[in-house]
This record gives C-alpha cells, sequence and structure tokens, in this order.
C-alpha cells in the first residue's frame, strides 16, 4: 500500500479508536457529559463524528485546516467523556493517543506534497512519534500525576500550561528548523552530486 494511504488509514483509524473509547466512557454518571442526562454518549459520540468527517475531508483534499478542527474535536470528546478518576488518570495517553493521530494524519498531507520516500525520513519521524507517544503512556502511569486530583483553577495552573505550551512549540520549532536545514544540505549535495556527473 502507498505510504500515504497507510498514515491515513491509520490516523482515521486511531481517530475512530479514541473517539469510540470517548463515547463509550461517557456514560459514568461522574464525566462531564452526564449532565445531558441519560443521552450524555451523545455529546461525546457526536464530536467524535464530526472530527471524524473532518478527518476525512482534510486528508482527501489535503488541507490542513479541517485536519485541525478534527483534532479539537477529538481533543473535546474525551476531555467530556471520561469522568471517573480511573478514567481521568489516562488522558496523557490519549493526549499521546491524539499526538499520534496528528502525525500519523500531517504525515500523509506531506507524502501528498512532497511525493519522496526517503527511509531515513520514515525512520526518524516514526521514533519520534514513538517517543511521544510512550512517554505519555509512561506519564500516564504515575500515580502521583493523576489529573483528576490536580488543580483545576488559579494562576499557577495557568502559568505552568502556558510555559508548557511555549516550551513545546519553541522545541516543535528547533525540531522544524533543523529539519529544513538537514533536508536542504541534502537537496544540495544531491544537486552537485548530479551536475558532477
Amino acid at each position: 500500500m502507498a505510504p500515504r494511504l497507510t498514515t491515513a488509514g491509520l490516523a482515521l483509524c486511531g481517530a475512530s479508536v479514541l473517539g469510540a473509547v470517548s463515547t463509550a466512557v461517557a456514560t459514568d454518571p461522574t464525566s462531564l457529559a452526564a449532565a445531558a442526562g441519560r443521552s450524555a454518549w451523545m455529546i461525546p459520540g457526536g464530536l467524535s463524528l464530526g472530527a471524524l468527517a473532518c478527518l476525512v475531508v482534510g486528508l482527501r483534499f489535503a488541507r490542513p485546516g479541517p485536519i485541525m478542527a478534527a483534532l479539537a474535536l477529538l481533543g473535546a470528546a474525551w476531555l467530556l467523556g471520561p469522568g471517573s478518576s480511573t478514567w481521568r488518570s489516562l488522558t496523557a495517553l490519549a493526549g499521546g493517543w491524539l499526538l499520534a493521530v496528528a502525525e500519523m494524519a500531517y504525515w500523509s498531507l506531506d507524502f501528498q506534497a512532497a511525493g519522496t520516500n526517503s527511509r531515513s525520513v520514515y525512520v526518524r519521524r516514526a521514533a519520534t512519534t514513538a517517543g511521544l507517544v510512550g512517554s505519555s503512556v509512561v506519564l500516564s502511569l504515575v500515580p502521583e500525576l493523576n489529573l483528576f486530583a490536580a488543580p483545576t483553577v488559579g494562576v499557577e495552573l495557568t502559568v505552568a500550561g502556558l510555559l508548557a505550551v511555549a516550551a513545546l512549540i519553541a522545541v516543535a520549532a528547533a525540531l522544524a528548523w533543523r529539519l529544513r536545514s538537514e533536508e536542504g544540505s541534502t537537496d544540495a549535495s544531491a544537486d552537485l552530486k548530479r551536475s558532477t556527473s
């Protein structure tokens, strides 16, 4: 199967699993969606279906906007779905899963835009994604990081969240810049080899 279709299929499967779990655990009376009554599962279910529709549109027409909307809807479905501390403590794992879905979706777009099939790019990108998802799994297993017991309001929590987002953006920008310079040097050396041949 073509790499673009493989990554798109993995993104859709991952989004389906996250949406299904969010919907299934929304029946817990402690979930945020439980305020809707007996049909509480319909809120994360509808968000998940909307996310899948956006993801299909984004992957089909190679547009990043619908993919971002899909990720936001999947994140909202997870936040509304689980209520008990057992499921809520797996939020870091769900975040890692959402990251993997995003990586696969954007990787599919990259294949369509660039049309390159370089094994080193596959290995590096897969290793990075596996490392990030693996670290989120490890974080979800640490009982002291149980998000159900964490404070939910306060200036300190807001500042910590903003600093974490800024750090993640800085790391992503540094990695993108590094990859850009590596790909540029690889292209320049390939052009040099072609011109000398």
